[in-house]
């Protein structure tokens, strides 16, 4: 009889170390899908980034070839204007339009909620700041004195 009590407290042990296993898989399988959510998260936010960035570098490129119409940049969009992209030959305003429906109809697509703004600090004239900001919802970004909350801003000051 000693034999057989003196066994069951061993398969107790052997269950009570099997749960305890389990457990702790558990705590790591948890910890492991959330590393990957968040690392899929900044993936995105990287991807928008290198959106913003391009976005910003092909407008100035307009503006700086485009002075005079670069308040267009922002305005309604005209599908027509896509055929100054296809190698018509256009008005610079027809141009700048046309560039605006590409910008609002491609690149701003891959960033949810974006708005696009050209300004100037004062006024538009030689030698004077003209701002271009985009701005996009990301739950990653904490708010800073030019960007709200939950929003990721980028900006490019060019002097005219």
């Amino acid at each position: 009889m000693r034999i057989g009590f003196g066994a069951r407290p061993a398969q107790a042990f052997a269950l009570l170390e099997v749960l305890l296993a389990l457990g702790l898989s558990s705590v790591m399988l948890l910890v492991l899908y959330s590393a990957q959510r968040h690392s899929q998260a900044v993936l995105v936010y990287s991807q928008q980034r290198h959106h913003a960035n391009q976005l910003l570098s092909q407008v100035a490129s307009q503006v700086w070839a485009y002075p005079q119409h670069y308040q267009l940049l922002t305005s309604e969009l005209n599908a027509s204007d896509a055929r100054c992209l296809a190698g018509h030959h256009c008005a610079p305003t027809a141009m700048t339009q046309a560039w605006a429906t590409y910008w609002h109809g491609h690149l701003l697509q891959q960033l949810p909620q974006a708005t696009l703004t050209v300004a100037c600090a004062d006024t538009c004239s030689a030698g004077q700041r003209l701002t271009i900001k985009l701005q996009w919802q990301q739950t990653l970004v904490s708010a800073t004195t030019s960007c709200p909350l939950e929003m990721a801003c980028v900006s490019l000051h060019l002097t005219l």
